[in-house]
């Protein structure tokens, strides 16, 4: 047994307090875990008794990580479930805001000015870990949401439950929180930071500073099933604990403290205390104004969901970059043969319901990255909406097209989101990878990919 796995376990046995705290929050959670080769152990997996804890770690795992939904049966996640089934067995969700920056300093700021705001809404109780490594989790407990929201579906408000409503209403709300605190995160930013400091965190424009540049709220891309580190859980890249801290204690934090041989166990509390299930007033507005925000500002939502994703996601979007000027300089002109499969899927799904502002943004900006003019992009949106059973408002439609030409012409054009956003594309049932995609990063890549394999192809044959 390494002297890694020696310590971890002698640390836990040592902190009874600590191993309850830690079988407390793994309560209606899939576990997933950490082996020391890096891989992830079985899932799901559950932690019922503090001997699990230990047990998984004399197997060889590292580190644990939780679920932020709770479920019913944690059985159900064993078999291949549709969203419906995974709805029906979800018992609840816990709202968690996921600070991941450049650095310990920023999220220090960031996870300040998240809490600040969420006391100023009077929601009651918040709670805060630090992640272990350069971030923290904010948390608001499933027992405090309300039972049923008014969600707006197809120009209609619908009650809905709220356990069913996971991840998209996580996103909605981690976006209007963004975008609420955007104006305060950046003066403080810039207040607090030099030049020189931003620059070294990759901002070379002091002018067009966002701070979603160098910011992750990772919430806005949360999808089904995702994990957090759970709370006393090593990080396993820096040796710190992930633990549960007083909100006075943001800005003084020191990782050292968190480290597993100086760690002592305060009490602190983060999704362990025993709540009664009763609806805040407060979250319900919180909620029901972000729902409103998202109906008035679906760009805007776009915009920070973008930022997030390019800051997850550079590889990918610098390739696409590459792709998208070799296509330019190269004059191809790119056909529906040389679609990928996702665009493909959202042409030809004629029943499309969830999912069909999601495809305009993916079509809107494929076709003008491969170099569609635009009268030509007009027609070919135009007609695949009328194809719909289910149409966008023509309304709609023209508003999405003149935005994005005002973009474009301003040079500040969009990407298409990386294959890895299930967001786009997973989530609506449109990725369905064939063998260039394994190549890919983004869709924008494809249609060169495709150019080149099959030349590839013809040269071997000629040879």
């Amino acid at each position: 047994m390494s002297i890694v796995i020696n310590n971890l376990i002698k640390f836990y046995q040592n902190n009874k307090e600590i191993l309850e705290d830690m079988v407390k929050i793994s309560q209606n959670r899939e576990v997933g875990y950490l082996l020391s080769n890096n891989s992830f152990g079985h899932r799901p997996s559950k932690i019922e008794t503090e001997d699990d804890i230990i047990n998984y770690i004399k197997k060889g795992a590292i580190s644990f990580h939780i679920s932020i939904e709770r479920w019913i049966d944690l059985n159900i996640l064993s078999e291949k479930v549709s969203k419906r089934d995974l709805n029906e067995y979800r018992l609840g969700w816990d709202f968690i805001i996921d600070i991941d920056t450049k650095s310990l300093d920023l999220s220090k700021v960031t996870a300040r000015i998240i809490f600040d705001y969420l006391k100023e809404k009077n929601i009651n109780p918040i709670y805060i870990k630090y992640s272990g490594g350069k971030g923290f989790h904010i948390a608001i407990p499933w027992e405090i949401f309300p039972e049923t929201i008014n969600i707006y579906k197809k120009d209609n408000f619908v009650e809905e439950e709220t356990r069913k409503l996971f991840p998209d209403l996580a996103r909605i709300l981690a976006l209007y929180i963004s975008k609420e605190i955007e104006e305060k995160l950046k003066k403080i930013i810039l207040l607090k930071f030099s030049e020189e400091e931003l620059k070294e965190y990759g901002v070379n424009d002091i002018e067009k500073f966002n701070p979603y540049d160098i910011i992750e709220i990772d919430t806005i891309l949360i999808s089904s099933r995702h994990l957090i580190r759970c709370l006393y859980s090593i990080n396993e890249k820096t040796g710190n604990l992930s633990i549960p801290i007083k909100e006075n204690y943001i800005e003084k934090l020191n990782p050292e403290d968190s480290n597993i041989n100086n760690y002592s166990y305060e009490g602190i509390p983060y999704l362990t205390e025993d709540l009664e299930r009763k609806e805040s007033k407060e979250l319900k507005k919180l909620i029901n104004d972000s729902l409103l925000w998202k109906i008035k500002n679906e760009f805007e939502a776009v915009k920070i969901s973008q930022l997030a994703e390019n800051y997850k996601n550079q590889e990918g979007i610098e390739e696409a970059k590459r792709d998208v000027e070799e296509i330019k300089k190269r004059k191809i002109e790119i056909n529906e043969d040389l679609f990928p499969p996702c665009i493909k899927n959202i042409l030809n799904n004629k029943e499309m319901d969830d999912g069909r502002k999601r495809s305009l943004f993916i079509l809107i900006n494929f076709f003008a990255n491969i170099g569609w003019d635009w009268d030509k992009i007009e027609k070919y949106i135009k007609e695949w909406n009328e194809s719909l059973q289910d149409p966008l408002k023509d309304r709609y439609i023209e508003y999405q097209l003149e935005w994005h030409k005002k973009l474009y012409k301003n040079n500040k054009k969009y990407l298409t989101p990386n294959c890895n956003n299930e967001i786009y594309y997973k989530d609506i049932g449109i990725c369905t990878p064939d063998n260039i995609c394994s190549l890919i990063k983004n869709p924008l890549s494809y249609p060169i990919k495709k150019i080149k394999s099959t030349r590839s192809s013809q040269d071997s044959q000629n040879n």
